[in-house]
């Protein structure tokens, strides 16, 4: 009896999906290509490259208190140095240590956050992209009835007749011919 209960409920389960309209995209494709994609990658590099610069600066600042310190203490070796001038040389080197060590505290303390700057901004420009994509994927489902869109990157299988990649990719007045030469690149690199 349990098992009929269970066999009817699957057979009411599945007839319900029979009657879903369902199409799928490819969500990468459709990051990709979306309009603002490329200059929001230039926005990321450039980003990047300031961040780096940045760094580099930190780190000539560093490299100088170290050449600096050196000398210093070079310069202590001299054994014609009096004692008070290698007493002076001394807090010299040490004023010069600590403000390495700081520098050095600075230096990680700014690659941490130009870390997670980097991050922040990838992952806000990601979601302005993919929030963009989802309303004309929700709009072109109402207005051709579909129930359900899946990303066809993420399922085992879909077939091809469900794909409506293109036509959200008209909605975001993109060239489908664009997904074409898109598609070409990545077989060429998969055969590599």
């Amino acid at each position: 009896m349990k098992r009929m209960a269970i066999g009817l409920s699957l057979v009411a389960s599945l007839s319900a999906f029979a009657d879903l309209k369902v199409g799928t995209v490819n969500m990468v494709h459709l990051v990709e290509l979306h309009p603002t994609h490329e200059s929001n990658k230039a926005l990321v590099k450039s980003t990047n490259e300031d961040y780096k610069a940045k760094l580099e600066a930190k780190q000539d600042a560093l490299k100088n208190l170290a050449e600096e310190a050196k000398k210093i203490y070079d310069d202590m070796q001299n054994p014609m140095l009096s004692a008070a001038a290698k007493a002076d040389a001394q807090k010299k080197l040490e004023s010069i240590q600590q403000k390495g060590n700081a520098a050095r505290q600075d230096l990680l303390k700014a690659d941490q956050h130009y870390r997670e700057e980097m991050n922040d901004l990838e992952t806000r420009l990601l979601k302005l992209e993919t929030s963009d994509i989802r309303a004309k994927i929700s709009a072109y489902a109402k207005e051709k009835g579909l129930d359900l869109v899946l990303d066809a990157t993420m399922a085992a299988y879909a077939n091809e007749s469900l794909d409506v990649t293109d036509d959200i990719l008209r909605a975001m007045k993109v060239d489908p011919d664009k997904r074409k030469a898109l598609m070409g690149k990545e077989k060429k690199s998969e055969g590599k």
